[in-house]
Order: C-alpha cells, then sequence, then structure tokens
C-alpha cells in the first residue's frame, strides 16, 4: 500500500490556456463559437531540478483526446461577454502506470474541466474609449465554475479489483477568480505583438478526498477485505495558477479569394505554487503529515511552451469561419510532465438581426 501513496503521477491539469487570445473584442451583436479537440501526450516530464527524463515502462506516460468549448457574444463594440470550458470534456485517454495496473486495472485521467466565466473589456483600441490605432489594450475578470470530480474512494477500489481506475482530476474543482490581460502593439497592418497574462486565484480549500487516487490513498490503510479509513482528515489549498504569452502575429489576405493567412508563435509559461495541505485529526501521530511530504505537488510546477500556430479564415463562407492548427512543444519546466498538444481550433462568426 505505501508504494500505491507515493507512485508517480504525472500532471494532467490544463496546461496554458486553449483560448489564448489577443486584445481585440466582438463587434457589437456579434458572435464567436470556438470548438478545439486536442490531442496529447507525453512520454516524459522534468524533475524537481529541471531535467528532462523519459517515461520508462510503467511509469507514467499519458496519451489523451479532449474537446474544448467557448461562446463569445459583443456587448458593445469594446465589452465582449465569454464562456469557455477548456479542455472541456477529455473524452478518451490511457496512463502508463505499472502500480495501478497490477490489478489488471487500464488507467486512464479521464472528466471534464471547469467552466470560466467572463468578459473582455477593451480599455484602449480603435473603437475603446481611448482611441489609439498604433496599441489595443483589454482586460478580462472572470470565474471559475467548478464542475463534478472524480470519486477517488471508488477508484481506489477500482485498483484493487481490476476494473478501470481514473488516476486524478482534469481541474481543480474548486471556486476561482481573476483576471486576464492583454496588450498588442501594432506595426501595421498586417504585424502586431501579443502580450497576455491570466491570474487566477482559488480562495476554496478542496477535500483531499478529491484531489487524486494517491491524495486519497493517504487516508486509508489496506487491511483483508477493504480499505480502512485513517482517522484524520486534509484539505487542499491550490494557491493561484499564473500563466504568461509572448506572441507575435502575422496576417495576410489572399489576393481577392476572401481568404485570410494567419500565423503566430506564442512562447507561453505557466507556474503553479503548488499545493498546501493542512491536515487535522491526526491522533497526534501526525501519520498523515508525514505521507504528504512525499506526494509531488507539493513542490511548484513551471511549464514553458512554444505553440506555432497557422489558421485560415474563410469571409466569403455563409458563417465565416477560421480554421487553425497549434502544436504545444514543451521546452523547459520543474516538476511538470512534458506534454506535447496538437489543437485544431475552429471559429464560427455569427451576427444577430442589427448588427453592423
Amino acid at each position: 500500500m505505501k508504494k500505491l501513496l507515493l507512485f508517480t503521477l504525472i500532471l494532467i491539469l490544463a496546461a496554458g490556456a486553449v483560448f489564448g487570445d489577443d486584445a481585440k473584442t466582438m463587434p457589437k451583436m456579434v458572435g464567436r463559437l470556438w470548438l478545439a479537440p486536442t490531442f496529447a501526450f507525453a512520454p516524459g516530464g522534468y524533475d524537481t531540478d529541471g531535467d528532462y527524463d523519459s517515461y520508462g515502462s510503467g511509469e507514467g506516460s499519458l496519451k489523451m483526446f479532449n474537446l474544448g468549448f467557448a461562446l463569445e457574444y459583443g456587448i458593445i463594440d469594446w465589452i465582449t461577454a465569454a464562456i469557455q470550458w477548456a479542455p472541456g470534456v477529455t473524452v478518451w485517454s490511457e496512463m502508463d502506470n505499472a502500480q495501478l495496473k497490477a490489478g489488471g486495472s487500464s488507467v486512464n485521467a479521464n472528466g471534464v474541466a471547469d467552466l470560466f466565466v467572463g468578459a473582455k473589456v477593451q480599455i484602449a483600441g480603435e473603437n475603446a474609449p481611448l482611441k489609439t490605432d498604433r496599441l489595443r489594450f483589454a482586460i478580462g475578470p472572470g470565474v471559475k465554475i467548478p464542475l463534478p470530480g472524480q470519486d477517488f474512494k471508488d477508484q481506489l477500489t477500482n485498483s484493487a479489483t481490476g476494473d478501470d481506475v481514473t488516476a486524478g482530476n482534469v481541474d481543480n474543482h474548486v471556486f476561482g477568480a481573476g483576471a486576464r490581460v492583454y496588450f498588442d502593439y501594432i506595426f501595421n497592418e498586417h504585424f502586431f505583438i501579443n502580450v497576455y497574462n491570466e491570474t487566477i486565484f482559488y480562495p476554496v480549500k478542496q477535500d483531499i478526498k478529491n484531489v487524486g487516487i494517491k491524495e486519497y490513498g493517504a487516508l486509508v490503510t489496506l487491511k483483508q477485505g477493504g480499505f480502512i479509513p485513517v482517522n484524520a482528515d486534509a484539505d487542499v489549498d491550490y494557491g493561484y495558477d499564473l500563466t504568461f504569452e509572448v506572441e507575435p502575429v502575422y496576417s495576410t489576405p489572399l489576393g481577392d479569394s476572401g481568404v485570410t493567412l494567419t500565423a503566430g508563435l506564442p512562447i507561453n509559461y505557466k507556474f503553479t505554487p503548488g499545493h498546501s495541505y493542512s491536515v487535522s485529526n491526526d491522533n497526534g501521530t501526525n501519520t498523515l503529515a508525514t505521507t504528504l511530504k512525499g506526494l509531488d505537488e507539493a513542490d511548484p510546477t513551471h511549464m514553458l511552451k512554444v505553440k506555432p500556430n497557422v489558421s485560415f479564415f474563410f469571409t466569403k463562407w455563409f458563417l465565416p469561419t477560421d480554421i487553425g492548427i497549434t502544436y504545444g512543444l514543451p521546452v523547459w519546466g520543474k516538476n511538470s510532465a512534458a506534454r506535447h498538444e496538437i489543437t485544431l481550433k475552429v471559429k464560427l462568426y455569427f451576427a444577430l438581426p442589427g448588427a453592423r
């Protein structure tokens, strides 16, 4: 059982914003629907010193496919409301974890992410209160609404009986609040540079039973005939998530075809301070606190990626449609899986009657 408590589980939280965007806002009464299917795989990870190690057999390599969605709508020309679900729902995944497969289980990372609901308010720009054609500046306050996660009591039982095991959650599944900041410096009609930041704080703690299978495993001891709970409780404080991105963007129409080509090269960095555990009712033995010190998530995580992308915007279609592809390539990290991501982004534009 002790080995089960301390097995290495790669981080499966969403890395970076799937729907990271520039400082533009939607025109009044014009909407945009995003569809973002993603295939991701992690053949290795970065340790506490930032060194990359390939996963050997049974050490935690991951493959997964998920679907993300977003809906944006222009309230007025410089305020856009948005609902974003990223990475949305993980519909298929496969983890190579020898310890959880010991009973014949198939291990996965399936589940749903939390919803982000907010708005983008453009302060400076061509149609903003501060009018300028040289730069755009916008802020995007918002909240993360938690959706249901896994029952890890059931998942731990599955690992002993040979049934399918979901080893962790796709998201934190606690309330979060924060803001996004967007800044575009416009060089000419074809080229601009975007700087983006997202900071989300998590003021609500999560019961350790709802975090992951190894965290729940710290609360039980294995006895003949089942799992016996330890007389202790613990909460997890996620703290905050911090994301920065810098992206040069080039765009040009392809003659008179009604198609616009856009290409970008974002450099994306994400940081989390690591989980903080608080333990109570441990009978004075502190055994649970000692176990939790061995969990990898207690350390801060870093992830640096480049995300080259290209898209084609078909402006003459009945519903103007932007179709693009992004490849997320890990460059460096600490305490993080080196997760590669291939994302197809489809943006459908629509206008309500009366839109300009």
